[in-house]
């Protein structure tokens, strides 16, 4: 074996432990299933989110395999930002639900911000808002996702 191919296998070998190490950290393997047309988000700040019923302009993701769904693949003309609520730090991994939310939970969301968070969001969109639910008690909110034109 020549010392091309040797440093082929080597830079493959290490690309596979780099995306197996990115997709670790961002949860992905402990993804749990998800319906058709429903799409994962991690964020670093530690936010994780399974996004249901969201338009999204590029729906042939839609079907794929859970682990290589991704919303940002969908929607690729938005840039998402993730904002996390402070949990107790046993859920601060947990995968959350993320629905749209109804224009009542908006508004409410919005009147409840800081005015130092409403200058920051300027331009954002709140597409979805996540809770994590927690065995028949009331759902806890975990987060909100906005978004911005890429």
């Amino acid at each position: 074996m020549g010392w091309f191919t040797k440093l082929l296998v080597i830079g493959v070998v290490g690309f596979g432990g780099y995306v197996a190490y990115d997709l670790n950290q961002g949860g992905y393997f402990s993804l749990p299933d998800i319906p058709s047309g429903a799409y994962p988000i991690s964020f670093k700040s530690g936010l994780r989110g399974v996004v249901y019923d969201m338009e999204v302009t590029d729906d042939q993701y839609a079907d794929a395999p859970k682990i290589f769904r991704r919303l940002v693949m969908a929607n690729p003309d938005r840039r998402f930002l993730g904002l996390p609520l402070d949990v107790p730090r046993w859920f601060e991994d947990t995968w959350s639900t993320c629905r749209v939310g109804t224009a009542d939970e908006r508004e409410y969301i919005f009147n409840n911000m800081s005015e130092d968070l409403k200058r920051e969001m300027i331009g954002a969109r709140l597409d979805a808002i996540c809770y994590i639910e927690i065995e028949g008690e009331r759902p806890l909110l975990r987060g909100l996702i906005y978004s911005v034109p890429a």
